[in-house]
């Protein structure tokens, strides 16, 4: 790739952030919630709890200790005032106490595992919210919960340690998070989570530069969400992945083909903002590069004297490319070699009627 094939992705580059940035006003996930429902007031949390009845938070007197509501009462006290360390281990000694049968311990494993998400225990935090989901799905903690378990993945996938070995060791989990994320998409479909973790698992692939990945995520982002606020952005981000996984010319040039095809597809799509993104320059260069690998291969041929081949390829590269650097110097190529543009079967077939008139 040349200088000014470089200037040029990365213009490109630069114009796909700011689409996105125009595209959506959505807070990413990881500073703000989902769906943006606002949330009790810290300095007020102390005193309010939650009426399943009513789904609604109301105010309480304050936590009798040695009940089972005032010691779980206690435990959202330490929640509120960000005592993480204190709260853990108060809601432990709740659960060993009045066990898992008591009518408040989906609230206390949803505070459990929201503690551990604090304190760094990813992986508790994880089995946490996951016995939340299947065993409790319809309590007023499995929606948090789900939302959590994605901030569990995000912390995986930015390389956060979970402990292992009974918290001797801390270990990287990245793959982890992928799965936390399959599991978001393949068990939640219709949330608004499914939609942002395929877009987060194809954000991570492409950030690792694992480009064939990040292009079949961003491609099956683009075909399962097409409503979505991000389907500009998922095309985009597929054509470019393409792009990315191409090493060269002297390596198989279908990264190029399926760049071709999405960067024409997005231009289809949003022609206006593929004229933004100078999408059709960024078509000639691919067009280009493909050209170049097509010489490459005439001139691989040339040089191991199978000049049959060769010239197969040089015309090739004239009658697809023909505007290109690399179509003039086919024809060169073909000129010294004494061979004429076109192939002797095209010319056969020109003159059969001529032949069979006469």
């Amino acid at each position: 790739m040349n200088l000014d094939e470089r200037s040029l992705i990365a213009r490109f580059a630069r114009a796909g952030r700011r689409l996105l940035l125009a595209m959506t006003v959505a807070v990413w996930p990881g500073t703000a919630r989902a769906d943006d429902r606002p949330t009790p007031p810290t300095r007020r949390a102390e005193r309010l709890t939650f009426d399943e009845k009513t789904h609604s938070w109301i105010r309480t007197g304050p936590p009798v200790p040695g009940t089972e509501d005032g010691d779980l009462d206690i435990v959202r006290q330490e929640m509120a005032r960000e005592d993480h360390k204190a709260a853990l281990k108060a809601v432990k000694s709740w659960i060993k106490k009045y066990g898992a049968l008591a009518p408040r311990y989906p609230e206390a494993l949803h505070l459990k595992a929201t503690a551990e998400l604090a304190s760094g225990d990813y992986r508790a935090a994880h089995d946490d919210f996951q016995a939340l989901l299947t065993t409790y799905s319809g309590s007023p903690y499995a929606e948090d919960a789900l939302e959590s378990d994605f901030r569990v993945a995000e912390q995986y996938l930015a390389g956060k340690r979970r402990r292992a070995w009974g918290g001797l060791l801390r270990i990287k989990d990245r793959e982890g998070g992928v799965k936390i994320l399959d599991d978001i998409v393949a068990n939640y479909p219709d949330t608004p989570l499914a939609e942002l973790a395929q877009r987060a698992k194809a954000d991570y692939y492409y950030a690792r530069g694992e480009f064939e990945l990040a292009e079949d995520e961003y491609a099956t982002f683009a075909k399962n969400y097409p409503r979505s606020r991000f389907h500009p952005y998922a095309l985009l981000q597929s054509a470019q992945s393409a792009l990315n996984s191409f090493p060269g010319v002297k390596f198989d040039d279908a990264g190029l083909v399926e760049a071709q095809e999405r960067f024409t597809q997005f231009m289809r799509a949003y022609p206006a903002s593929a004229q933004d993104l100078d999408v059709p320059v960024i078509l000639d260069t691919i067009a280009a590069r493909r050209a170049d690998k097509t010489l490459e291969i005439g001139k691989f041929y040339q040089k191991t004297q199978k000049t049959n081949a060769a010239c197969y390829y040089y015309r090739q590269t004239v009658q697809r490319w023909p505007d290109t650097a690399a179509a003039a110097e086919a024809r060169g190529r073909l000129a010294a070699l004494g061979q004429p543009m076109e192939s002797p079967a095209a010319m056969s077939q020109a003159r059969l009627p001529v032949e069979q008139g006469g």
